[in-house]
């Protein structure tokens, strides 16, 4: 994207976390390989299987509407939701956090310092974001996750959460993600500017946030 934005213009940057903030592709390779060492030491393809499982359930789950998905993301066919859910926290939650901050986007810190200054900084996950930005070495002003609102992305329930509490209007919100049938669609659904990395921007050193301030 080459036109200049008027970052004076917005109250509220919200940030999406996974393949925003770091990436993605990457530390999940390198998770991928902890993975299997853990299924060859074990004897076992469980952890494997479960979180395989775990991810198509959630992606279904985005594309319509769940009444209660914080509960059902938990229960796969054949799986108790008490152990699916503790694989998860340990593989997903957990592990991944001492390897997040080599990982992490190049410039995002020089750019949450500089616009956090005079505006509130905020991030829109589908999963909880406070341990990951502290592994990151960031900090906003507002978190949300989409159990903290009963819905995932695309649904704009978040976003629409953050504003709120920005005490600010959808005109003076950017969003910033990195999927645009996610991260995207939730933000034209709010009403909100949106910014999708690989398509507009590749890093935070882009010139497009030169004059972020």
């Amino acid at each position: 994207m080459s036109a200049a934005i008027a970052w004076d213009a917005f109250d509220l940057i919200v940030f999406d976390m996974d393949g925003t903030l770091y990436d993605q592709r990457s530390l999940r390779w390198r998770m991928a390989r902890l993975l299997m060492g853990d299924a060859i030491r074990t004897r076992s393809l469980a952890a494997v299987r479960t979180l395989s499982a775990y991810r198509r359930q959630r992606e279904t789950m985005g594309s319509g509407m769940t009444v209660d998905f914080v509960s059902e993301q938990y229960r796969l066919a054949g799986r108790c939701p008490d152990a699916v859910r503790a694989t998860v926290a340990e593989w997903m939650e957990r592990r991944p956090l001492p390897l997040l901050r080599r990982h992490r986007t190049p410039g995002v810190d020089g750019l949450f310092a500089k616009l956090g200054r005079r505006r509130a900084v905020a991030v829109f996950s589908d999963y909880k974001a406070e341990d990951k930005l502290a592994a990151l070495g960031l900090s906003a002003h507002l978190t949300v996750a989409a159990e903290d609102v009963g819905r995932l992305k695309p649904d704009p329930a978040g976003l629409l959460w953050l504003m709120a509490q920005a005490n600010t209007t959808a005109e003076r919100t950017m969003m910033i993600g990195d999927r645009d049938d996610r991260d995207g669609e939730a933000a034209r659904r709010a009403g909100v500017r949106v910014l999708i990395r690989g398509r507009d921007f590749r890093d935070f050193n882009d010139p497009l946030f030169q004059h972020a301030c």
